[in-house]
This record gives C-alpha cells, sequence and structure tokens, in this order.
C-alpha cells in the first residue's frame, strides 16, 4: 500500500482531503503579530486576511517536526510505503524537515521536492494520488514525479513587493511596482522575474504568454477573495479553449509571502 503525504500549501479543501483517501496533509505554520496558527485545510483559516492586514510581523514557518514524525510513523506502522511531496526546497526549509523526519522514522519514505508552490503542488499531488489509485508501483510512482515536476510551471504577479522582499523570497532589484509598473514572475524551483510591466493590459499578456499552448491543467489562484481574475481567465479560455480553468484562493501562508492583489496561473503540460 502507498500513502501521499503533502503540505499545507497545496489548498486542498477538507472535502478534497477526504475524497483522496491515500492523502495525509501536514500542516505548515505561520505568526501574524503576536499570534501563532497552524495552516488548516483551505475555506478553514478563518479571516486571515483581515488579520494579516493589521498585524505586524507576518511570517511563515515550516512545519513541527513532530508532525512529520508522528505522521509518518503512524502510516509506516500501518503498513503503508510513503511518498511526501513538499513545497520546493529552494523557498522553505520543509523539504529538509520532512528529510529528517523520514530519517528518524525509517520504513519506506522517498520525500519529493515539488520545486513549485501552492497551485503548481496541487497538480503534482493530484497526479500523484491518480497514480497509486490506478496500481502503479512505488517506485514506478516516483519515477513518474520527477518527470511531472520539469512540465509544472507557474506564472504570478503581485501588487507589492514588500513580502516577498521580507520573507527573503526575492532578492532581484530589478522587479518594481512603483507608478504604473507591475512585476511578471515564473517559479521554476525558485522565483524568476522575468518582466515589469507597463500598466494593467501589458501585465495581463504577458502572464498568458508564459503559460504554453501544450498546457493541459491549469489552475488560477487569487489572493485575497477580493481579488479581480476575470479578465485574466478570459484571456486564458481564449488560449486555451479546451483546458477546463480550475479557481483557487491563496491560503494563509503563500498570502503572507505575496499579498492581497496577487494573482497568478499554475500549469501542467502534456506529455
Amino acid at each position: 500500500m502507498i500513502a501521499i503525504v503533502t503540505d499545507s500549501s497545496v489548498g486542498y479543501s477538507a472535502d478534497e482531503i477526504a475524497s483522496r483517501q491515500i492523502l495525509s496533509v501536514v500542516p505548515l505554520n505561520y505568526q501574524l503579530g503576536s499570534n501563532f496558527y497552524e495552516e488548516f485545510a483551505s475555506g478553514k483559516n478563518g479571516n486571515f486576511m483581515q488579520i494579516m492586514a493589521q498585524s505586524n510581523p507576518c511570517k511563515t514557518a515550516q512545519p513541527a517536526l513532530n508532525h512529520f514524525i508522528r505522521t509518518f510513523t503512524s502510516l509506516v506502522e500501518s503498513g503503508y510505503e510513503v511518498i511526501c511531496i513538499v513545497l520546493s526546497g529552494a523557498l522553505s526549509g520543509t523539504y529538509s524537515s520532512a528529510c529528517f523526519a523520514a530519517d528518524q522514522v525509517g520504513g519506506h519514505i522517498r520525500i519529493v521536492d515539488s520545486q513549485t508552490i501552492g497551485a503548481g503542488m496541487h497538480l503534482l499531488v493530484d497526479e500523484a494520488v491518480n497514480m497509486v489509485k490506478c496500481g502503479l508501483s512505488f517506485d514506478a510512482v516516483l519515477e513518474h514525479l520527477e518527470s511531472l515536476k520539469k512540465k509544472i510551471g507557474v506564472v504570478f504577479t503581485v501588487e507589492s513587493l514588500e513580502r516577498l522582499v521580507f520573507g527573503g523570497r526575492l532578492n532581484n532589484v530589478k522587479a518594481k511596482t512603483t507608478l504604473n509598473l507591475r512585476p511578471v514572475f515564473e517559479l521554476k524551483g525558485k522565483i524568476l522575474f522575468r518582466k515589469n510591466a507597463r500598466g494593467a493590459r501589458e501585465r495581463l499578456d504577458e502572464m498568458v504568454a508564459l503559460v504554453p499552448e501544450n498546457t493541459r491543467r491549469l489552475i488560477v489562484c487569487r489572493c485575497g477573495e477580493k481579488t479581480d481574475v476575470s479578465e485574466f481567465t478570459q484571456m486564458l479560455k481564449n488560449r486555451l479553449p479546451s483546458v477546463y480553468i480550475h479557481q483557487r484562493v491563496t491560503g494563509p501562508v503563500l498570502s503572507i509571502h505575496v499579498d492581497e492583489g496577487a494573482f497568478g496561473a499554475a500549469y501542467i503540460l502534456k506529455d
């Protein structure tokens, strides 16, 4: 038997977690002001955006080591082989923490650095779950995941660079949010600056152009319920009319780094 473990930045709802019966989700941690929290399933984190807007500092942290140890121990003792897929090791210490926990527990556990975040992880974990349900072997699932990682990309933009810089996730001095300029980024393991777009239309054009034509699945994500992605979504539909576009709102951990108004898309390419 194979179990899939991931971290809460994947952004699944409670119903989605329940429907993926071989899935366990380890919570990431975050701080808003003087209060500390664990990230729960999508829709279960309360009014975190409102609290975040009024709090200082706002920080994130990798899962507590004991969470990984307890999860791995329970699964191994139940007879499972474990594949754990976590957010990019270039952006978080979660990968290192999971590897350490796996060494402590023993058993048949493999940690996969997804080299992506959020909706990109959602795409990769879904693939893993489906492969397990189809009866692929442990080694075959791992082999396919390594190939699939290279076919997943994220393109995104932000209204402010303050939180990305404060959190240490960005040190590119070329990115600007002054006047009418807004940066466009890609995520390929780490955050890559692509362009400072002038005006809303140029920004959307640049982002849509970065989504390849051989995309087979697409998730549009936004930070904050009020962030309008209708035009972005429609432009993607026009470019990729045969691809169904899922919609997601980022959870607290990712929101702390990109802030309200940020939006983007995660895609996975055809074979």
